[in-house]
């Protein structure tokens, strides 16, 4: 069900845009599949990025797409996301040049543009609001999402200045050695004048290791063009964790399902061993009702209150009423059980 903050909330999204780079092949997850359509949670991971868009207020929503485009734009409309607008980056030349395409699309912009990545399913909407809130009470040209890790590899480094201000971000390969212990990273999500944005994005050039037009590059020129940049820190540095291969897939999962457990036991319902169970987004639970270690819940799955869930079971798309006890092992398919019904152990119900 869509989920809107309150209008006091909405009103500061007024004159903001946001695109969404979710053009890439993604080839450490050694697929032949886009890498944003990959399932977290039960969802390909782009859509966490646009919903958490959409909460935080921002309706007019731009996706740049390239790699297997018509595949990508197909499984996302059939999520039924509001406001998509699409750009097809035909070669995939750096996330700078995704940027330029989708301004060359754009026919009416708005004033700020927000720019996020489609691999961080993890962020959430009150981030969101945390760098566009940090933008505007700032006046800066440019505010970048930064996070301070533990483990910055693999991650382009905030350089910073004299003063303290924001400089330039150096991309990891491209980095020195002193560069590369410095523990503050860019998250790849930036708010940004939109004006300001348009005029540097032509300047980028691709001389670097990739061969590629980094967006990161923006961040010098803006200050080279008179322009001030600002950095807002996530305060939870898991929820810019990109999804770059199967590991970080696994990872990503097991955080979402993590907060949704929580969600769950906060609400009335009982977990055994949390940790070994396997639900997706789509599954809610009734109050007092009790699960079992080991069990699966699989697509749109709702179960009454006061039911009881033996192990090892396993529940796909299934509508469960209320005070019903399904017995250890039992596999239930596209069915819907009764209130009060009792299923043996070991039971094989298939819609």
């Amino acid at each position: 069900m869509p989920f809107f903050l309150p209008d006091a909330m909405s009103v500061i999204m007024e004159g903001i845009m946001a695109i969404i780079l979710a053009a890439g092949k993604g080839t450490r997850m050694k697929s032949r599949y886009p890498k944003v359509l990959h399932r977290v949670f039960g969802q390909p991971m782009v859509s966490y990025v646009l919903e958490s868009v959409q909460r935080a207020g921002i309706e007019k929503l731009w996706v740049v797409i390239g790699y297997q485009a018509d595949t990508v734009k197909s499984e996302l409309e059939d999520l039924n996301l509001k406001s998509l607008n699409w750009v097809c980056q035909e070669e995939q030349l750096g996330t700078g040049h995704a940027v330029r395409m989708a301004l060359e699309c754009i026919e009416r912009k708005e004033v700020v543009t927000l720019i996020l990545c489609g691999d961080t399913p993890l962020l959430r909407p009150e981030t969101i609001t945390q760098i566009i809130t940090h933008h505007q009470a700032s006046g800066a040209s440019l505010t970048i999402l930064t996070a301070i890790l533990d483990n910055p590899r693999g991650y382009g480094r905030v350089l910073r200045d004299e003063e303290g201000l924001p400089s330039s971000i150096v991309e990891e390969r491209d980095a020195t050695a002193e560069e590369k212990e410095i523990r503050e990273v860019n998250t790849g999500i930036y708010c940004i004048e939109t004006g300001r944005l348009e005029h540097v994005i032509g300047q980028l050039e691709d001389k670097n290791a990739q061969s590629e037009f980094y967006l990161t590059d923006i961040v010098h020129l803006i200050r080279k063009d008179g322009g001030s940049i600002a950095a807002c820190r996530v305060s939870d540095p898991e929820e810019i964790e990109g999804v770059n291969d199967r590991i970080d897939l696994a990872l990503a999962h097991r955080a979402l399902q993590k907060r949704r457990t929580i969600d769950l036991l906060k609400s009335g319902v009982t977990i055994y061993q949390p940790e070994n169970i396997y639900l997706e987004k789509t599954v809610h639970i009734g109050k007092d009702s009790i699960i079992f270690p080991y069990s699966t819940f699989l697509g749109t799955v709702d179960i009454g209150e006061n039911c009881r869930i033996a192990s090892h079971c396993c529940l796909k798309n299934a509508a469960i009423g209320n005070n019903v006890d399904v017995g250890f092992g039992s596999i239930l398919n596209g069915v819907s059980i009764a209130s009060g019904s009792i299923i043996p152990p070991h039971s094989r119900l298939m819609g």
